[in-house]
């Protein structure tokens, strides 16, 4: 493996986050820190096996999730940067997801396991495989252009998975890994983070009543509502806590590799946590400090 590149680290000064005097400061430096572990997720992230310069079909099941949550931080970051709450948070509930799914394979590491998460996925391409077919056999055998692609499209990551759509049940998948998102949060560790930060934000995912009475209404005087186009401002809480647990998983992805290489990169990762945790609890004073 050539050089590992240097990653900037975030100095806190305590006496000078002392004297903050408004909460952006305070997302200015979340906002350093996740700059920061971003970047230890784009460095493990692009570490290959040195013999194949590249990652078999499990393998890459493990890799491609450090690649989504490189990305969802880079989102997460963008809209932060643009105070825009809203955004930034479905996008660190993402993160998190993404976070306990990763963790949960590599706590429970099996071939049936990466096999469950497969099928559970592609439940989607057999059903729609399934209804474009009905329609070709509906319409006497005439398959429309479209139809022709989605298919060769579904038929070639069923190939490239090495899974037969026979071989998938759709009742029998009601969650990959026999559990919800809770219940793995759960198995890592991550059952009260899940309910105290990111339960709440799968509002925002899906647009419930919630999101909109927090977000996007304004409610009057007389209980009638009026719209709310103005976006808020970000919080630094759940950029800490995507920031802590991306720390968190990278350790045990780097165990998991068993690269030597990387192995020093454990240390300087729980030292950012200890960083990490000193910001959220002068945060935490802060806010105590204001009531």
């Amino acid at each position: 493996m050539a050089k590992l590149p240097e990653i900037r680290r975030v100095e806190l000064d305590i006496e000078s986050i002392k004297q903050f005097s408004s909460e952006t400061n305070f997302i200015g430096l979340s906002v350093d820190l996740l700059i920061e572990v971003g970047s230890y997720v784009c460095v493990i992230g692009n570490a290959m096996p040195l013999e194949t310069k590249a990652w078999n079909k499990d393998q890459a099941v493990l890799g491609g999730h450090l690649v989504r949550l490189y990305k969802l931080i880079s989102g997460m970051l963008d809209q932060t940067c643009q105070h825009r709450r809203e955004i930034s948070f479905m996008l660190a509930r993402m993160a998190f997801e993404c976070i306990v799914n990763l963790s949960f394979l590599l706590k429970n590491y099996s071939p049936d396991l990466l096999s469950s998460y497969m099928k559970y996925s592609l439940k989607h391409e057999k059903k729609l495989m399934k209804t474009i077919t009905d329609n070709i056999e509906n319409r006497g055998g005439t398959k429309l252009p479209i139809e022709e692609r989605m298919l060769k499209s579904i038929e070639s990551t069923f190939e490239i998975s090495g899974i037969n759509p026979e071989d998938i049940n759709a009742r029998e998948l009601r969650n990959w890994g026999n559990k919800n998102i809770y219940e793995k949060a759960e198995d890592v560790g991550l059952g009260e983070a899940y309910l105290a930060a990111f339960g709440g934000p799968s509002h925002g995912i899906h647009g419930n009543w919630h999101d909109l009475l927090e977000h996007h209404l304004e409610k009057n005087s007389d209980n009638s509502f009026s719209p709310y186009f103005e976006w808020h401002n970000p919080r630094p809480q759940y950029l800490i806590v995507i920031a802590l647990q991306t720390a968190e998983v990278l350790q045990h992805y780097i165990n998991w590799l068993e690269y030597e290489e990387l192995e020093n990169m454990v240390t300087d990762l729980q030292e950012f946590q200890e960083r990490v945790l000193t910001l959220d609890q002068l945060h935490e004073e802060w806010l105590s400090n204001k009531t």
